[in-house]
Order: C-alpha cells, then structure tokens, then sequence
C-alpha cells in the first residue's frame, strides 16, 4: 500500500501544478465561477470539508479552490477502487487524494485498511488541516442528493478521540450547483455553509458510537440539502427539471434579481421546485395537470429538436435575417477557429465515447482536452511554425492567436446552435407546424400556472 504519511506537507511539484490548473479551471472551463460565502471557514481550526456530488473530478477542484484564500490545501478521500492501477494510485497520492474502502471494493478483510486512512485523516485535522468527503461516496446523475454514508463522521470522531474531546472538530458545509454538467464555458457555484461543532455528541459517541455517527451524517445532509438544488422525484425528475428551467427567468423579473448572476438561479429554481412539491400536497389533481404538461412540452421540444430558450424569445423576422447576415460574415473567422482547435478540443471524446458513466466526461474534458491538449497543441504550433518559417516571432505569435481563436470557435458553435434553433422556429411557425403551435399554448400555461404558486 503506498504511503500517505507526509500527504499533506508542502510540496512545490504540486503547487506548481496548482498554479497552472486554477486559472484554466476558473476562467476557461468556465465562464464563471462562483466561490460564495469563503468566509465562513474557521481559521486555524479542524475542518471536515464535506459537499454534495454530482460531476466527478470538477466538484473536487471547485472545493480545492474555493479554499484558495485560506492557504490550506484539502487532502480528499475518494473510493478505493481508483486506486487498483499502481501508476493511478501514485498520481492519486500525489494529488492529495486518499482511498476509502468499501466491502464491494473487496470484502470485509479490506474495511481493516480504512482504519489506517481514518487515523491518518484524525492526525491531519488535529494539525489544524482540512479533509474533505463527499458523503454520499459516489455522484448523482442531477440536481440531487443521495444517502449520507457515515465515513465523514467516522473520521470528525476519531479526531476528537485521539485529542481525548478536548478539540471541537468543526464539519464546514459546501454546496455546488452547475448551469450545466457538460461541455465548456458554464458556469459553477460553490457555496459555503456555516460550519458547525460536533462536541455535542461526544457523550453519545462514547457510549453509542454508531448511533453519534448516524445523527451527525443525518444531521449535516439536511444542512447540505438546505444549500442545493434538490429535486426528490426520481420519477418525474425530467418533468420538474422542465419547469424550473422555464421558470428560471420568469421568477428573477417577479422579483427583481439579476439574471446575469448566477447563484440568483438557485434561488429560483430551488423556490420553484419548493412550490411544485407545495402544489403536490395541497392540490393533487392540478400537481398532475401540471406533470403532464410539462412531459408533453418537454417531448415536443424533441421532437421539434428545438431548446427552450427559443419561446422565450420573441421572433422577429429583422432579427433573424441579421443574425444570420453575421453569421454568413462570420464565416472566414469561423472555419480558420475551427481548423486550429478542432483537434485539440475533441481530443478527449476518444476516450469519452467509451465511458457509458455521461456524469464523468466532463472529467475527461477538463484533464485531457484543457490541461493537456490545448498545451501540447501549442508547442507543437510553435514548433512548426519555427521550423518551417524561420522566423520565431511568426511563431510566437500563434501562441497568441490560439486562446482567440478559442474564443471564436466556442462563440461561433453556440451562434451556429442558435441559428440553427431560429431557422427551425421560423419554418415551423411559417408553416404553422401543430406540435410548435401547441408548445408554445403549453408554456404559456405552465407559466400562468407557476406564477399562481410560486411566490
């Protein structure tokens, strides 16, 4: 088994590494990202980071990063079958992250190694450091929260006994939520929650360890839940998912939040939500009217292969004519941006294609596409150019022109995907398609009705 022991001491090959990742991730996987509220985690204390899971690799990082200002870097336990390879489990092991073992990961005799993890995470945070878990020890599929596991108290226990109940370990709450869980250039908040003691149950854990344990897992998932977008209805989660998104601008104008900011679409999408399971309880009979509108829009948008957004807008023939007039222009730029980052952008969709597990491939996007294909894609620009001109600063240049270009190419896909859903919109309004003129009568109702229940 490799050694964790000095895993959390200085170590310059990894802050080197920090350095490069933290601006590509903030700034170019991303439009934005949020990190809320950072003020809130204790100073010079133990922290027990702990955080909802849905999108792999990128919900580690947004934690490790939100903690950019404290100057503390989190050392992470993740599940152990990770760790099989020997070459993964060094890389791992160099990135601060630690296994924690299931019975599926190899039956009971494997559990005995957890012990080892657990202490060495206990000896971390009574040095005043930072361990972070995400409870439900693997990710959703969606705006959902899964079943805490009791591995985060487990560990916040063993702490407090090894300093004989004298240190409080303070569990600090995180909570992340995504404008969407695939491609580039979206936006992501991560949220932090008041942090809060556990020398309550110290008693109990004496006496009742496990029981201690439960509450505190119980105890923190309600809080976590308290800070996310959760939607409960596995069975209906696509109809709800429908509504809070055709809802979502409809309720910053009722009450005059910025649509541009994003963590104002938490709260209204969490208000609407919150409203729908309301409307279920009190009156059943228009929660199901409601249902089956918004399955049929929703199944209508497939078959038109058109967004929602699209009936947000209002159409305009002027509107359309010169949107596609600057796209014609645009055309140059647009196939020049394409030849250069074609290659380097869908290098990781050779290995993505093969994952079945779609919430992972966002994962693959960032590490073999932004971290490492964009700069090998640069070096050998470089060198080329060098070689076959001669004239280094022709070369240098490119280096330049190449995040342009970027640019272009990620603005000109999402003009062209718009256009695409304009052009659509316009023939089938101009042929008075039936299955557009009925979703456009279906959002106006779910609309008028939202605005009845949500406040």
């Amino acid at each position: 088994m490799i050694s964790f022991e000095n895993i959390n001491k200085p170590d310059w090959k990894y802050d080197l590494l920090y350095t490069y990742v933290s601006p590509v991730f903030r700034h170019i996987y991303y439009k934005k990202f949020y990190a809320l509220n950072t003020e809130r985690i204790p100073k010079d204390e133990p922290v027990v980071a702990i955080c909802n899971h849905q999108n792999g690799l990128t919900d580690a990082l947004g934690i490790l990063f939100t903690f950019s200002k404290d100057k503390r870097d989190p050392v992470f336990i993740a599940r152990s079958d990770i760790f099989k390879r020997e070459l993964a489990a060094k890389l791992l092991r160099f990135l601060r992250i630690m296994p924690a073992f299931r019975v599926r990961d190899g039956g009971k005799e494997k559990l005995e190694e957890n012990q080892a993890i657990f202490d060495k995470s206990a000896s971390i945070l009574l040095e005043k450091g930072v361990v972070c878990l995400f409870p439900e020890a693997g990710h959703e599929d969606g705006y959902r929260l899964g079943t805490f596991k009791k591995g985060f108290a487990r560990i916040a226990f063993r702490a407090a006994e090894m300093s004989d109940f004298k240190q409080d370990i303070k569990i600090v709450p995180f909570a992340h939520h995504y404008s969407s869980y695939f491609g580039v250039q979206h936006k992501l908040m991560i949220q932090t929650g008041e942090p809060f003691g556990i020398s309550d149950l110290y008693e109990l854990y004496k006496e009742k360890p496990k029981r201690a344990e439960k509450i505190l897992a119980d105890r923190s998932r309600v809080i976590v839940e308290s800070m996310m977008l959760n939607i409960k209805d596995r069975e209906l989660y696509d109809e709800y998912n429908t509504l809070r998104t055709i809802y979502c601008e409809n309720y910053l104008k009722k009450h005059n939040l910025k649509l541009s900011y994003f963590p104002n679409h938490l709260k209204a999408n969490r208000e609407t939500v919150a409203a729908i399971d309301k409307l279920r309880e009190t009156n059943p009979e228009k929660f199901s009217e409601l249902m089956q509108q918004a399955y049929t829009y929703c199944r209508n948008l497939e078959k038109l292969h058109l967004k929602d957004w699209i009936f947000r807008k209002k159409l305009s023939v002027w509107g359309f004519w010169l949107r596609t007039l600057l796209a014609i222009v645009l055309i140059p730029f647009i196939i020049v941006s394409f030849l250069i980052n074609v290659i380097p952008f869908n290098a990781s969709t050779l290995i993505t294609r093969n994952i079945k597990d779609v919430m992972l491939h966002s994962s693959f996007h960032l590490v073999i596409g932004t971290l490492f294909a964009y700069p090998i894609w640069f070096l050998i620009g470089f060198i080329t150019i060098w070689a076959t001109t001669g004239i280094w600063w022709l070369a240098l240049s490119f280096l330049f022109i190449l995040p342009l270009s970027l640019i272009v190419y990620l603005r000109s896909k999402i003009l062209w995907k718009k256009l695409y859903n304009r052009v659509r919109r316009f023939r089938f309004w101009f042929r008075g398609n039936p299955f557009f003129k009925e979703s456009v009568e279906l959002r106006k109702k779910i609309v008028a009705t939202l605005d009845t229940i949500v406040d």
